[in-house]
């Protein structure tokens, strides 16, 4: 008698295979499928590219996306982080290696078409998002799960000012074709692998034992990286990692560390041993195995100094965030949530939103109601008489501060005659009383402005930052009258001119001429009898 199937006992459907356990009821199964999931972005790229106007089997799509993430990582945490440019620059000269033949606008396309899909640009650099089945459960039902990942991402650099590319922990899970592991626990067994490879002189797969381990270096470091991100953007949202298991594996990392660069060392004495074989290809690979150990000890180095620095960015972050205002809401991303959405629409859609959100933002504009004991009042106001010449003089009126006075040009010409004739060095009682009593102008008023300039002019070669603000005295009219480097002094002797106070100056051509410079002072005015009235 047979059975219908869904009747069939769920044990029955557990030992189908001979009688043992299937492998899909185990509860550790969707995150192997997970991992999986991880290269299913490269394959599709493979895929898609045989769709792609370039001819069929030219291109290694997937190779071209695993060096990408390769040199991505080479670079990753250094000051010379790759940017978007540099690794199409590298992936486009592999494509010419592939293919010389082809034009070079093919190669861009392809390394272009390689490295957008690994930031899935063709989604808006969303996050890679597949469903998985879980059959894990107690009763055996069958269950969907969702698997989101990124392989790269884009940041900015602040200190560079451009946008550079970091791989993610699961790209560098994907290029070493690992599970989720303990990275400190994996790098520890790697070394040691390494180190007895280096023993037996297998130094082709010590080399690939070395670029393993930089790999795990670069994903012990991405650990911390987000640690830290997420502990200067919101506190509260790493805070119980912090009260519970964060200074544990901070020690842990530091401890880590030490003996990482230790053995590193180690590794490095013994690959440099090997730099003066007579095999060439065993001294070109050790070369290459003391350049990666190199590399993973400066990245250890940096590694260190965030490690000992993050309670430090903890407590600053506590004290910074504890006064902030809680955020009033949430806050999209307006690069990968708005723009890009609303670049990708037609013109009247897009318009559409644009005046929709316009109208949202500048908040509700009430109707202008008129007061109609406003209106009464202006009808029932008298006229008063039209001034028609109102406008125009309102007009004429300039609004500001009124233009500061005018030198004339021959109060300055007077000025220059009398340095000229007097020469320096020379008293500034002397300058005073030739100008005053001088027959190089003739109107009074202009003798009196030629004076006050020279006063001015010797004032500011003593101290121009003394001079207020708002003089009309600057320091090109300063030289065009006593010369580029005149200078002024004072020994102290008071200006004894009626009219005049403070100390007789000592004005010179130069500043050396001031040691020995001593003219004899005017005291006395000859004025003529107009003048004097």
């Amino acid at each position: 008698m047979n059975l219908p199937f869904d009747q069939i006992d769920e044990a029955t459907a557990r030992s189908a295979a001979g009688g043992a356990e299937l492998p899909m009821f185990d509860p550790t199964f969707p995150a192997r499928v997970a991992v999986l999931m991880r290269s299913r972005p490269i394959a599709d790229a493979a895929a898609g590219g045989v769709r792609q106007d370039w001819p069929d089997a030219t291109y290694d799509v997937a190779t071209l996306a695993l060096a990408a993430i390769d040199m991505i990582i080479a670079r990753q945490g250094f000051e010379d982080e790759a940017s978007y440019r540099d690794v199409i620059a590298g992936l486009a000269d592999l494509a010419r290696r592939a293919a010389p033949g082809r034009s070079v606008d093919e190669h861009e396309k392809v390394a272009a078409y390689t490295l957008d899909a690994l930031l899935n640009r063709a989604q808006r650099e969303a996050p890679f998002t597949y469903r998985i089945s879980d059959y894990g459960r107690e009763d055996g039902a069958h269950q969907q799960r969702q698997v989101q990942f990124r392989l790269l991402i884009e940041r900015e650099d602040p200190v560079r000012g451009e946008v550079v590319l970091n791989a993610t922990r699961d790209a560098v899970n994907a290029l070493v074709g690992g599970l989720e592991f303990d990275v400190e626990d994996e790098q520890v067994a790697n070394e040691l692998m390494l180190e007895r490879q280096l023993a037996k002189g297998a130094f082709a797969a010590a080399e690939k034992a070395a670029v393993r381990a930089r790999l795990l270096s670069v994903s012990l470091a991405d650990d911390l990286n987000r640690l830290i991100k997420d502990t200067r953007r919101d506190l509260r949202s790493v805070l119980e990692q912090w009260a519970n298991d964060v200074p544990e594996r901070l020690d842990a990392a530091r401890d880590h560390i030490s003996a990482r660069l230790e053995s590193e060392h180690r590794l490095l004495v013994k690959v440099r041993e090997s730099l003066d074989a007579e095999d060439e290809q065993v001294t070109a690979a050790a070369a290459r195995i003391a350049g990666i150990l190199t590399e993973c000890a400066r990245r250890h180095e940096a590694l260190h100094r965030q490690v000992i620095t993050a309670r430090g960015v903890f407590l600053e972050e506590q004290n910074r965030q504890a006064f902030r205002p809680p955020a009033g809401g949430y806050l999209p991303d307006l690069g990968q949530e708005v723009l890009q959405p609303l670049l990708g629409l037609d013109t009247d859609t897009a318009r559409t939103v644009v005046d929709r959100w316009l109208s949202d933002i500048t908040g509700p504009r009430p109707v202008k109601l008129p007061r109609l004991y406003r209106l009464l009042d202006d009808l029932w106001a008298a006229r008063g008489p039209l001034d028609e010449t109102r406008d125009l003089v309102e007009a004429e009126e300039e609004i500001g501060d009124p233009d500061p006075p005018t030198i004339p040009p021959e109060v300055i010409t007077a000025a220059q005659h009398i340095i000229t004739r007097i020469g320096l060095p020379a008293r500034l009682s002397t300058l005073i009383a030739s100008a005053l009593t001088g027959e190089d102008l003739t109107n009074s008023e202009q003798r009196r402005q030629t004076a006050e300039i020279l006063a001015l002019t010797a004032l500011w070669s003593y101290a121009p930052e003394e001079l207020e603000p708002g003089q009309p005295v600057s320091a090109d009219l300063a030289a065009q009258i006593l010369g580029p480097r005149a200078a002024a002094d004072t020994d102290g002797l008071p200006l004894r001119l009626p009219g005049w106070d403070g100390d007789d100056l000592i004005i010179a051509a130069h500043p050396d001429a001031l040691e020995t410079a001593d003219p004899i002072p005017v005291t006395t005015l000859h004025l003529s009898a107009q003048e004097s009235a």
